[in-house]
């Protein structure tokens, strides 16, 4: 049943557009947060179902109150893993921090292990993020790529490929971790007074 609930949450509660604000992403248009699913939906890693479980855990003994939500990657050309830059949200949240999580055993694979780079419209190597998250460590290694999905000129997805030291380093292919701040509601605010 918690599996349920939250494939519903995850595929139905952060369905509304975005928009570009001061450059913030914030969402504040009212549509439908439910819609068909397209036909071709994937079933959601064990990786990011284990990852999902814990960074709640986390975030609760953090007392965190931004809102996370978690996307699996999709396959790109020559071992890309891909996400759409349209990234979906709730009205009244604010985009905060995207990262990629390479799901790998942290106590034996560091980010010397790897290399994450982004691979359109130009190539660069992502450095890996060492700051404390709400994501649990035992997730993976984080790369953030904030940047990526503030910038106005993104395209319609980004995508990254994981070069390895070694064989079956990967547990699961690579997830999206984006945070969101709830921001008030300004329409309650304007009716005051």
């Amino acid at each position: 049943m918690m599996s349920r609930y939250f494939n519903v949450w995850v595929s139905f509660g952060i369905l509304a557009p975005l928009l570009l604000a001061a450059g913030a992403i914030v969402c504040s248009e009212k549509e439908k947060l439910l819609q068909l699913l397209p036909s071709k939906v994937t079933q959601q890693t064990d990786c990011l179902m284990e990852c999902t479980g814990m960074t709640y855990i986390k975030k609760l003994e953090l007392q965190d109150n931004r809102n996370i939500m978690l996307k699996d990657s999709s396959e790109g050309d020559l071992g890309e893993y891909c996400w759409s830059t349209e990234i979906k949200c709730t009205v009244g949240e604010s985009f905060q921090h995207a990262y990629v999580v390479v799901p790998v055993d942290t106590s034996t694979v560091g980010h010397e292990m790897l290399e994450v780079k982004t691979t359109g419209p130009t190539t660069s190597t992502l450095p890996a993020h060492n700051s404390p998250t709400a994501i649990a460590e035992n997730c993976g290694l984080l790369y953030d790529v904030t940047q990526h999905f503030s910038a106005e000129n993104v395209g319609t997805s980004f995508c990254v490929q994981v070069i390895t030291q070694g064989d079956e380093v990967l547990k699961c292919p690579p997830y999206m971790v984006t945070l969101w701040q709830r921001i008030q509601n300004q329409s309650n605010q304007e009716g005051a007074g």
